[in-house]
């Protein structure tokens, strides 16, 4: 085969754009040296420090910490409070996020629209957002209190209810009152979100639907749900990352119970560890065995995300 000797000058051109590329490359490594460093510090360190210390016997306070082998996992897969804590943070989780992504979508869809006072709206629906946690959480623990009262006289005063509610303080109540609360505080997380998703929609896709016929709900299922879906996928991996995690809400709301039915694996690794037995090594293990399911979450949402791409593709 004959090969087209390169002239000297296109030589130094590939050199150059060698060196070029290189000086980019190690350039590239550099900037991404801080954020590497930063994550082994803040996530790889400290889980793996966990993992190693779930071997060990770690009480809180205690200078001893005798290597046990598997008993802690032993401990915590044969107890009372592993197994049920996983089914009401599932319960919590699923019901959290699937209400937060419908109210989510519908108020984006609503506010996508042009209409009088657009503008106000979407400033009051970042409220529940932007106010800090604690606020938010104490607001609705003084609203639902037994002390005050003051939701239960609001709604009597409205002919909804005809009997006070005991909010959280009756098992058959708290677990949807937390989640009530957790719903109020992320679902602009959700329409924000998709409303910046509903803007990268074009136009020109929902006249081309109109004239081919299609109706409203028509256009959402072939315009605008596949022109959102990437985004609707990334927050709700987020969204379940984080409500799977909750902790802060639920321990000010109603410490886990009454009694354990609003515990969930969050209030149940605080309980562990610092409450009850004051074992960091078991605390260690609620954390350590609730990661998998998180891989497996996000895996299964990232391939369904990669499978709407390639389809659309």
């Amino acid at each position: 085969m004959n090969t087209v000797p390169l002239s000297p000058g296109q030589t130094n051109a590939a050199l150059v754009s060698r060196r070029t590329l290189s000086r980019d490359t190690l350039l590239g490594y550099a900037l991404m040296l801080p954020a590497l460093v930063a994550i082994l510090a803040l996530v790889a360190y400290p889980t793996f420090y966990a993992i190693g210390m779930s071997f060990y016997r770690k009480l809180l306070g205690a200078a001893e910490i005798p290597f046990v082998g598997l008993d802690n996992y032993i401990t915590v897969l044969t107890g009372k409070l592993f197994w049920p804590s996983l089914v009401r943070t599932i319960v919590f989780t699923l019901f959290s996020v699937a209400l937060k992504l419908v109210i989510g979508l519908v108020t984006a869809l609503v506010l996508n629209e042009t209409w009088r006072g657009r503008g106000l709206a979407r400033a009051a629906v970042l409220l529940p957002w932007a106010l800090p946690p604690l606020t938010a959480v104490l607001t609705w623990r003084f609203l639902m209190s037994d002390a005050t009262n003051v939701l239960n006289y609001l709604l009597f005063k409205a002919n909804l209810i005809q009997t006070p509610v005991p909010w959280l303080y009756d098992p058959e109540w708290a677990m949807g009152s937390i989640i009530f609360i957790n719903v109020w505080r992320g679902f602009p997380f959700f329409a924000i979100t998709l409303l910046a998703g509903l803007a990268a929609v074009s136009p020109d896709l929902y006249d081309a639907a109109k004239v081919d016929g299609a109706g409203i709900f028509q256009r959402f299922w072939n315009v605008t749900l596949p022109g959102i879906f990437p985004v609707l996928m990334v927050s709700l991996i987020l969204s379940t990352i984080w409500t799977a995690n909750e902790f802060g809400g639920i321990w000010l709301l109603t410490t886990g119970g009454p009694g354990q039915a609003t515990t969930t694996l969050g209030v149940a690794t605080y309980l562990v560890g610092f409450v009850g037995v004051r074992n960091l090594s078991q605390a260690a293990v609620y954390s350590i065995l609730a990661f998998p399911i998180l891989i497996v979450l996000v895996i299964l949402l990232s391939r369904a995300i990669s499978a709407r791409e390639e389809s659309v593709l």
